[in-house]
Formats: C-alpha cells, sequence, structure tokens
C-alpha cells in the first residue's frame, strides 16, 4: 500500500511504498517519516500546523535513538529552538539550525539544516556533557 512520506530535513513529499533511501532534494539519507495525507496536502499548499512541529520532533527523537547523544528534556527550550527551525524554514526555504547564521552559499548552508553535522564541533565531542550548537541534542548521560 502507497503511503505519503516526507523528509524531516527539507520537507519534500513522496509518495509510494517506501520513502526513498536518499532524499533527491536534499540529500540526506534516511530522512524520511510516514506522514498522514492531510499533513502531506498542508506542506504542499503551504499551511505549518502543531501536527508538523511534532512530526519533527518525533523525527529528530527517532534520528537520536540509537545514539550516543538525545534530544534536550528541557522542553521550554527544544520549544523555543522549533520555533525557530520553522521560522527559517518559512523565511529560507530550508529547517536551518535556528542558532547559526546562512551564508547563502547552498553548498555551505546545506550543512547547517537540522540536524545538523554538531557531532563534530567543539561544542559537543571536546565537553562530557556536549550540545550540538543550539542545544537541542546533548550527550546522553547512559552511554
Amino acid at each position: 500500500m502507497k503511503n505519503f512520506w516526507r523528509c524531516h530535513v527539507c520537507g519534500d513529499i513522496h509518495f509510494g511504498l517506501k520513502p526513498p533511501e536518499v532524499c533527491p532534494t536534499c540529500s540526506v539519507e534516511h530522512a524520511y517519516v510516514e506522514i498522514p495525507s492531510g499533513e502531506a496536502l498542508n506542506i504542499q499548499s503551504g499551511t505549518k500546523t502543531e501536527t508538523d512541529r511534532m512530526g519533527f520532533l518525533k523525527a529528530i527523537t527517532a534520528f537520536a535513538e540509537n545514539n550516543a547523544f538525545q534530544v534536550n528534556p528541557d522542553r521550554e527550550r527544544v520549544d523555543m529552538l522549533l520555533d525557530g527551525v520553522f521560522s527559517n524554514e518559512k523565511n529560507h526555504g530550508l529547517k536551518y539550525c535556528p542558532c547559526r547564521l546562512r551564508t547563502k552559499d547552498f553548498e555551505e548552508d546545506i550543512k547547517l539544516v537540522c540536524p545538523c553535522n554538531f557531532r563534530i564541533h567543539e561544542t559537543y565531542k571536546d565537553k562530557v556533557d556536549g550540545e550540538c550548537w543550539c542545544g537541542l541534542f546533548i550527550k546522553r548521560s547512559d552511554k
């Protein structure tokens, strides 16, 4: 049975039996989550809903699930950061990290799409309690 799939990075919509391995729009691997048809229609019409926000939160939680990091348990901070991510998507077309400045060079800016490659930066790798630039992801204390 065919379903709708949405890339949690750029919002690309796919309709099919399974999602693409690599998003054809933003080139991120394993970035798709299954969504209801109503959400797909909202995305295509440009309407953002709480369902979209919760879908993104669910997607980044799943992304972190089997890694040495987790979504920050500070719900107020996460809500503020998600506001920034969705504001960047509305204003710039992609879910850019809310704490990084775009250069307007697409090749460089694509590296700032949430979730970015924060594990290579000092804010994460050099600290026992490291976090991504904005603090959306933090190191797990249990790993």
